[in-house]
């Protein structure tokens, strides 16, 4: 089985942003994959600033418009399609991922846990129209059993605990991470801060999709990459910074590498790919 982990250019229009998402869904479709991943809050960017106003206006229904059109696509082109939105719920505002279905039925809604999205690194936030979920749902599809995080979720203990717990075969890992003091640049990157995401799903033993989001610097700098990671937190495959497309992966032929090479990896069972070694498509 195929699956695309996509990562396509964000925007400040969100329509281009939606229509973005539905010719890579159709891209990773005609490839005969039957998956497709995208990042958190794809439609309009993460880009809330704190204002509540504004903020709230970021926010769609959903069922709305666009999760209509994705669940539409999904039956037409008989795709499981994962994604994260702005959720507007009357006054209140999540951070959301949805899983779509072939069937073009949502089998799972994850409304993000961490409180950390909606006040930046712990500033008090008084505004009561953030809302945060309380449950990490699963959800049955080809490949397994899968549960989403959303960005920080992953480093909150409460949700990595719950993770631990359902056991999942995959994890569905969309976020939105730009460079800081944590990531200086694309070499932290590839040596430190890639590693560190691997060492989670180590930790919780699950496979892990992870898409960050891209934009430009008016949007927030998040700069792309996605990975594919084995429960062992081995990295199978990655998409490169700073790039529009999709990384395909044929999850067979990834399982089947990885039971062959895994043990002779380090004791850690995190293993940077050698110079030159194949990757999976």
């Amino acid at each position: 089985m195929k699956v695309a982990l996509g990562v396509p250019q964000v925007r400040l229009n969100r329509q281009d942003n939606l229509s973005g998402l539905m010719q890579m869904t159709e891209d990773a479709a005609d490839v005969n994959a039957e998956m497709i991943v995208f990042s958190e809050a794809a439609i309009t960017g993460f880009v809330n600033t704190g204002d509540p106003d504004y903020d709230l206006s970021l926010g769609q229904s959903i069922p709305g418009v666009a999760s209509e059109a994705l669940c539409q696509l999904a039956a037409r082109c008989r795709i499981w399609v994962a994604t994260g939105f702005f959720e507007r719920v009357e006054d209140r505002l999540f951070d959301t991922a949805i899983l779509i279905g072939p069937d073009g039925v949502i089998h799972m809604r994850y409304r993000r846990i961490d409180p950390r999205w909606h006040h930046w690194h712990n500033r008090p936030c008084p505004f009561p129209i953030y809302a945060m979920g309380d449950e990490v749902p699963i959800a049955s599809t080809p490949i397994g059993t899968a549960a989403f995080l959303l960005c920080g979720d992953l480093f909150n203990n409460t949700c990595f605990s719950r993770l631990k717990a359902l056991n999942p075969d995959w994890l569905l890992y969309p976020m939105a991470r730009g460079f800081d003091e944590d990531v200086a640049d694309t070499a932290m990157w590839h040596r430190q801060e890639k590693y560190l995401y691997a060492r989670r799903a180590r930790e919780a033993g699950v496979n892990m999709m992870l898409v960050n989001q891209l934009t430009d610097d008016e949007m927030g700098g998040h700069f792309g990459a996605a990975l594919f990671v084995s429960r062992s937190g081995e990295i199978l495959g990655e998409f490169p910074l700073k790039e529009e497309g999709m990384l395909l992966i044929d999850i067979p032929e990834c399982t089947q590498q990885h039971a062959r090479r895994g043990a002779s990896g380090p004791q850690h069972g995190i293993v940077p790919p050698a110079p030159g070694e194949p990757r999976c498509p």
